[in-house]
């Protein structure tokens, strides 16, 4: 289901005005005219049912049922997904922007990127943060998903285990305690649990690392499948948790 995401600024008010960049994705990429409906959500998780005037804003609606006004048959999950965050480790180039706009159509709850002793690139420069923040934008308006769209800032791996919620799994051979395989992972965890899914960079993660994460009561996890790249690993991880704990 296709969506328009609101502005940061937006609050509440029933007369969106769209910016040029957003009308063009209304009328070129979606090709809708003056007086079709297009769901909008904003940054709270609100949604409506928008109208787009001859004037180039849309008119805006409260409603229940996001698929309510729906521009497409296309399909979409009705369903609540699995509350997932991905915290992933910052890779080289552009992986950064491939990890971030999948993860967003998987439809996790939201993407930190944090740094560890292999990471390769150790900050991200404005201008990157800048292209994350639009395709995650893109991929949420052309999924539906409810993934938080922000500027991502990259923080060290000590502070995403601090900040992590609910069950933390660690894509990593445990060093302290007897890994598991991410299905054995996911037979032990409740359907309604919150999931912090760690991922490392090309380099993975270093011994100490894990150890620190075993600490904050990680569980450490190895796919059943063959050796994955970074920006492979997540998302093959992700697909596995919301088919198993989504339905």
């Amino acid at each position: 289901m296709r969506i328009l995401l609101l502005s940061a600024d937006h609050a509440g008010q029933e007369e969106y005005v769209l910016s040029q960049k957003e009308r063009r994705y209304l009328m070129k990429v979606l090709r809708l005219a003056p007086g079709a409906a297009i769901t909008a959500r904003d940054r709270q998780g609100n949604y409506y049912e928008g109208i787009l005037t001859e004037e180039g804003t849309v008119r805006l609606s409260p409603i229940h049922r996001p698929e309510s006004s729906a521009t497409d048959q296309l399909s979409g999950y009705r369903a609540k997904l699995p509350t997932i965050h991905l915290f992933q480790g910052l890779c080289k180039g552009r992986k950064n922007e491939d990890i971030a706009r999948m993860a967003c159509e998987a439809g996790v709850s939201g993407i930190t990127f944090f740094t560890s002793a292999f990471c390769q690139q150790k900050e991200l420069r404005e201008h990157d943060a800048q292209r994350i923040e639009s395709i995650m934008r893109e991929a949420v308006q052309q999924s539906g998903s409810e993934t938080a769209v922000c500027r991502p800032q990259v923080i060290s791996f000590a502070k995403a285990l601090e900040e992590a919620e609910g069950q933390i799994l660690l894509l990593h051979q445990g060093v302290r305690t007897k890994g598991m395989l991410l299905d054995e992972a996911m037979a032990g965890l409740r359907k309604d649990c919150e999931i912090s899914l760690f991922v490392g960079s090309e380099g993975g993660i270093s011994e100490e690392e894990c150890a620190l994460a075993e600490d904050r009561g990680a569980w450490c996890c190895l796919m059943r499948t063959n050796i994955l790249r970074a920006e492979t690993a997540g998302i093959f991880a992700l697909g596995a948790l919301e088919n198993c704990l989504g339905w």
